[in-house]
């Protein structure tokens, strides 16, 4: 019984430590059926199955540790080392560093470089980047980087960092509404959230930018436009009127104006059946 727990134990490890790490159920029944025999070799224990050594699962994390260690730059000033090693395949990582090219900077920033201190946040950080993998293609790497970003938030988060990663998310989803089945149903919950936190976003953007207008709002923008397409005209009309009541920019006078007009038709057109 302890070695089938410690088999599933050193699979479950090595699925999420190394994303390229994979073994067939077939593999993993052989090893949960076979037995280890211990031998001693230079005074250290080894596992051996049969007569094929196992290998070391100590050495494997060691090496994780140890390339853990050696990451600078942002991800490692964030304490995001493992998550970064351990999310993406080399593959990934390289793509990644190769896409992000913030203005000013490159994306070797991301590993490279000590950092003493810095004004930028973690949540923030993770918000900007996962802007740079909207496409199709890059959409499962934008998809983790917003996961975690969403896992990272407290109480002492940022308001407005917490405001524009809703924007991001929103603007990752809907743009792969057609690529992703899912993808709809992500962006309203997105704009649901950027909605909620919206009157303390508001008091934190008057505080940021006491003489300036706020700006557009992205969630009550984009709920409006999803429930004015599907034709739910009342929705989108309530949606409009909570963020011109708050002071958000945008048409929604406008909107309101136009949604009420279909909803007298579609009214009318119940009416007349």
């Amino acid at each position: 019984v302890i070695w089938d727990c410690w088999v599933y134990w050193v699979y479950w490890v090595l699925s999420r430590v190394m994303p390229v790490f994979t073994v067939s159920s077939d593999s993993l029944v052989s090893l949960v059926c076979l037995q280890p025999k211990i031998r001693k070799r230079n005074s250290q224990k080894s596992f051996w199955i049969g007569d094929k050594r196992l290998g070391s699962v100590l050495s494997i994390f060691n090496i994780f540790k140890k390339e853990s260690k050696q990451i600078q730059g942002k991800i490692g000033y964030f304490g995001l080392s493992d998550w970064w090693l351990s999310n993406f395949s080399v593959e990934e990582r390289e793509h990644i560093i190769k896409t992000f090219q913030p203005f000013g900077s490159s994306g070797e920033s991301l590993i490279k470089g000590d950092i003493a201190s810095t004004s930028e946040t973690p949540i923030g950080l993770l918000s900007a980047l996962a802007s740079w993998f909207s496409k199709k293609d890059d959409r499962t790497i934008a998809y983790r980087i917003i996961k975690k970003a969403e896992e990272m938030i407290d109480e002492s988060s940022n308001i407005l960092d917490i405001h524009f990663l809703y924007q991001s998310k929103i603007e990752i989803y809907y743009r792969n509404r057609d690529n992703d089945p899912d993808a709809l149903e992500k962006a309203i919950e997105a704009c649901k959230q950027q909605i909620e936190i919206s009157p303390k976003a508001k008091i934190a953007f008057q505080r940021e930018y006491e003489d300036s207008p706020l700006p557009a709002h992205k969630g009550f923008g984009q709920l409006a436009i999803i429930e004015e397409k599907r034709k739910n005209f009342e929705a989108a009309i309530q949606i409009s009127k909570a963020a011109l009541e708050q002071g958000w920019a945008g048409d929604w006078e406008k909107r309101i104006e136009r949604c009420s007009k279909k909803l007298s038709k579609k009214i009318a057109g119940y009416n007349r059946h």
